[in-house]
């Protein structure tokens, strides 16, 4: 996947979809290439913080040079949840949010697990590329920190511990 910040979201009235659309040129993140073509769409939903819920058409797109396939995520998703960034940032910190209850639930649990994978990985990019990541840096920037670099997790059993 790769998480893009400079994008614009069209409404196709047709389909009742918002078609997501880059404005730069994507690099794959697996071999750094720039040879990326297009392989179709694919619709995902996504929940905004007011609750409504939005149909996005996401690119596929795949590298030639390491014969990966990537979808073109805009930053305002977090790779394998349903809810918008600003929505998994309120129940962080504790802000209300509207969902359910049982929501609130597995996102703070998912934080929990997942929060510890995530200071590990950008204190190692920090070492390995000399950058300096903030503290009151947002989801949004960490998760494209993270998908740009290959280095999320694709599963669930990724950032969960192993039970012994």
């Amino acid at each position: 996947m790769i998480i893009i910040s400079k994008y614009s979201l069209e409404f196709n009235k047709n389909e009742g979809s918002y078609i997501v659309r880059a404005e730069d040129m994507v690099i794959c993140p697996v071999c750094g290439c720039k040879c990326l073509k297009r392989k179709g769409r694919r619709k995902r939903i996504v929940f905004m913080s007011d609750g409504e819920k939005r149909l996005l058409k996401i690119r596929r797109l795949m590298c030639y040079q390491c014969k990966k396939i990537h979808h073109e995520l805009p930053d305002i998703i977090v790779p394998y949840k349903r809810h918008c960034t600003e929505t998994i940032e309120n129940i962080v910190a504790g802000v209300n949010a509207v969902c359910e209850e049982s929501t609130l639930h597995r996102i703070m649990a998912w934080w929990a697990t997942i929060q510890l994978y995530i200071k590990c990985v950008l204190s190692s990019l920090s070492f390995k590329y000399g950058i300096v990541f903030s503290a009151d840096k947002k989801l949004p920037e960490i998760v494209r920190s993270l998908a740009n670099t290959n280095l999320w997790p694709g599963t669930r059993s990724a950032s969960m511990p192993a039970e012994t």
